[in-house]
């Protein structure tokens, strides 16, 4: 039992009292290994109690609840035990099939009409969204000046003296798994990006699985600065925690994406004077980018610059290939895991966008952003009646009882000059 935990037989049927209808609700009492032995062994498996869930401070103004029934593309009452994926959906082909595929090599064709570094024109932007509309996965990341919330509101800029314009989203990158890869100039293009462009129709549209990774102030961004809430996420970044819980394994802090490419084998992106894009070197490339809080901000936009961007993309479809298959592996079902990773994925990726507080590095530790907060993610998931208990019985554990202590202050400030300095230089 023990050993090979992920060959045990299919869950027990969920006694009608762990029903997690809307509502204050319990998992069944028997944590024990009568319970377990049905399910898979969890050593840190505790029972959820919502008790103090959502003691954090939340937007008033935000959506009082996750819209997790658009993620998923069914009712918010619809069982996952029955559930199927949408037609046309990556979930409704066999992911088997691409897991040798070589989703990395870039694509030599180019579309006609549309600039190979920064689409700029909203003509281009048109054709690029035509020609993914079809596509059923895609992989997007943006980038931006201290990405986040920042000085934005629901869509109103904050007019506030004492605090410096900061958290503008500057470029989307959308890529698919033919290797193709798009950099939008979103800085340039503003709200026209994602209305007369059509950002907004293919990012919103449910059917169309966005594979991503740690999406959180990519999404924050995209909903206080332009009233966007991207639906279809898989959020790589989450998934991998999911495997982890339900292996037994330690989920204190979340993997970066050059972590998790190395952990599953996979080739990292190369960038033109900067090599292979290992987590040190992210590092590396990052600290640069401190000391010019503006440097996403600057055009034209260095070459180098719009490449590392494209980079982020690019290995994400055989990354999610790899995960999935490794997840239904774990749950016994293809159907169950892609479900499970999309309810996931958009409780995650809203994690930031309903706090009042931005969370970029200028406005606290950004660095603690790293510890994994199952109260926040799991709590939201299980209270929204969209997951089944069984698999919130393998997730759940004491840890998650009460939320993560919010970030540290912040170790840099806005000088006189308009930069970012640190509170504290290193020698």
């Amino acid at each position: 039992l023990f050993e090979q935990p992920h060959r045990l037989a299919p869950p027990r049927p969920v006694p009608p009292h762990a029903s997690l209808a809307p509502g204050p609700h319990h998992l069944p009492h028997g944590t024990g290994l009568i319970w377990l032995a049905g399910l898979m062994w969890n050593p840190n498996a505790a029972e959820f109690v919502p008790g103090s869930y959502g003691a954090q401070p939340l937007d008033a103004s935000a959506p009082t609840a996750l819209d997790l029934s658009a993620a998923l593309g069914q009712s918010p009452t619809t069982s996952h035990a029955g559930w199927s994926p949408q037609p046309g959906t990556v979930a409704s082909q066999s992911f088997t099939a691409g897991v040798g595929e070589d989703f990395t090599k870039p694509a030599t064709a180019t579309l006609e009409g549309v600039s190979p570094d920064l689409i700029a024109t909203v003509p281009e932007l048109e054709r690029v969204v035509q020609h993914l509309l079809h596509e059923p996965l895609l992989c997007i990341d943006c980038e931006g000046s201290d990405l986040s919330k920042g000085s934005w509101r629901h869509g109103e800029q904050q007019q506030d003296p004492g605090v410096p314009l900061h958290g503008a989203l500057c470029t989307l990158q959308i890529g698919t798994s033919k290797g193709e890869s798009f950099a939008v100039d979103v800085l340039e293009l503003g709200a026209a990006a994602f209305e007369g462009g059509g950002l907004r129709l293919l990012l919103e549209d449910a059917r169309i699985l966005k594979v991503v990774h740690d999406f959180r102030q990519d999404q924050d961004a995209l909903w206080h600065q332009f009233r966007v809430r991207v639906q279809g996420l898989f959020d790589c970044q989450i998934c991998d925690v999911l495997s982890r819980r339900l292996q037994g394994f330690r989920t204190g802090f979340v993997l970066g994406s050059a972590r998790l490419l190395s952990e599953h084998g996979l080739e990292l992106a190369e960038i033109p004077g900067y090599g292979a894009l290992t987590q040190e070197q992210k590092v590396r490339i990052h600290s640069r980018f401190s000391e010019d809080r503006h440097l996403w901000e600057r055009r034209p936009l260095p070459p180098e610059m719009v490449a590392y961007a494209k980079a982020d993309v690019l290995p994400l479809p055989q990354l999610y290939h790899k995960q999935m298959f490794n997840l239904a592996h774990l749950l016994g079902s293809a159907e169950v895991a892609d479900s499970l990773v999309r309810t996931a994925s958009a409780a995650y990726a809203e994690s930031f966008s309903r706090l009042q507080v931005c969370r970029c590095r200028l406005c606290c530790a950004a660095e603690d952003n790293a510890r994994f907060d199952g109260h926040r993610v799991f709590g939201q998931m299980i209270a929204s009646g969209a997951i089944e208990p069984w698999i919130a019985q393998r997730l759940w554990r004491q840890e998650d009882a009460q939320p993560q202590a919010d970030p540290g202050p912040s170790k840099f400030y806005v000088n006189e000059n308009d930069e970012s300095v640190p509170l504290h230089p290193t020698r």
